[in-house]
């Protein structure tokens, strides 16, 4: 697996990562190659989909982030879009609304579901809708 082929990032490609996606570190970051697989990444590397960062995940992940997806099991290889947009849309609006997100609060509205490699978050049939349709 070491030798999967990869595409280093030139400088501007660095600097264009670090302003769309937040990152405070872009040392080791390595663009995959055509033939390489995301879920088989170099040791000592992991796959992240350039979907999950234009959901809004943007490193270091916030403390409230690191305990969701820990006390659920779910790794950042695993995560879909949707699941990052409710992580995250949650966690803003209780920061807007002058509250700290809490584990247990988002708990109530999301159950987690992990199918094979990926973890979603879904609306527990009959839960509590954090915004209401329509």
């Amino acid at each position: 697996m070491d030798n999967l082929p990869s595409i280093l990032p030139s400088a501007t490609e660095y600097r264009q990562l670090e302003i769309t996606y937040g990152l405070t570190s872009l040392e080791g970051v390595e663009f995959p190659s055509p033939d390489s697989s995301i879920s088989s990444p170099p040791s000592g590397k992991i796959g992240v989909y350039l979907k999950t960062l234009h959901a809004g995940i943007r490193f270091p992940l916030t403390d409230f982030q690191e305990e969701v997806f820990q006390k659920d099991g779910c790794s950042l290889q695993m995560l879909t879009p949707n699941t990052v947009n409710k992580v995250v849309a949650f966690e803003m609006i209780c920061r807007v609304n002058g509250y700290l997100p809490d584990y247990f609060v988002f708990k109530f509205f999301f159950r987690v579901c992990v199918t094979g490699d990926k973890c979603t978050f879904s609306v527990q049939r009959g839960g509590h809708a954090l915004v209401p349709d329509g």
